[in-house]
């Protein structure tokens, strides 16, 4: 987006973009590959063991609403400023995203009730996930224009962070508990338990009773290719 000619009316009135040539524009996007790698890799382990899921994800949720304030303000920086502020923000932005799906994801796994219902939650999760990224760029896309057309850049970023900030407060009210196992994933079948008894009261002689009573086993064949042999 070019730079503006027009003078910023703070706090909210101002335009004009960083007029960025493609070459810069691919290295800003390499490096956020490369600082999301490192994140995720080293630094997102070691914060997990040290903070735990839940305290690491309400840290990080809760800078999201500031990342969404101040990245508009980057258009007023001085020019040889610019480009170290832009890296700046970028670490913040991918660091945090980098935090917290995957807190996300643990938490999911952690309090799903029943691992009969896993596949379900984080299918609904990524849907949604999905869903969102569909509808995002529509939306912001919109805002933008809007924004831009009553000369307020930041409008897209600021809603974002005003969606931020209601998910920074039901991180609030969350709680994180490891997966409580259910008596009926503890019990064995009945038919199970009926076996087991017999196997322990016949001793080895259950485990030949067990395979002569599987019609067209290739190890019975065997068996009695042996012993026809003896």
């Amino acid at each position: 987006m070019p730079e503006s000619d027009t003078p910023p009316s703070l706090p909210f009135k101002f335009t004009g973009g960083f007029d960025l040539p493609t070459r810069a524009i691919g290295g800003i996007l390499s490096a956020q590959g490369l600082i999301q790698v490192v994140a995720m890799l080293f630094a997102f382990p070691m914060l997990t063991r040290y903070l735990g899921s839940l305290t690491l994800f309400r840290i990080t949720i809760f800078t999201y609403p500031f990342l969404y304030i101040v990245t508009p303000y980057l258009t007023l920086v001085p020019i040889s400023m610019r480009m170290p502020c832009v890296y700046l923000i970028l670490v913040w932005k991918v660091s945090a995203q980098a935090f917290t799906f995957p807190s996300a994801l643990l938490m999911l796994a952690n309090n799903t009730p029943s691992p009969k219902v896993s596949g379900t939650l984080n299918g609904a999760m990524a849907s949604s996930a999905s869903l969102c990224r569909t509808f995002g760029p529509t939306l912001s896309g919109l805002l933008q224009s809007a924004g831009l057309s009553t000369g307020s850049l930041g409008l897209p970023w600021w809603t974002n962070a005003a969606v931020a900030m209601i998910g920074a407060v039901i991180a609030i009210f969350m709680r994180e508990e490891r997966r409580r196992t259910f008596d009926n994933e503890k019990e064995v079948p009945i038919d199970d338990q009926i076996e087991q008894e017999n196997a322990m009261v016949d001793g080895p002689n259950a485990s030949l009773e067990t395979l002569q009573s599987t019609p067209n086993s290739p190890l019975l064949t065997r068996f009695d290719r042996r012993s026809s042999a003896h």
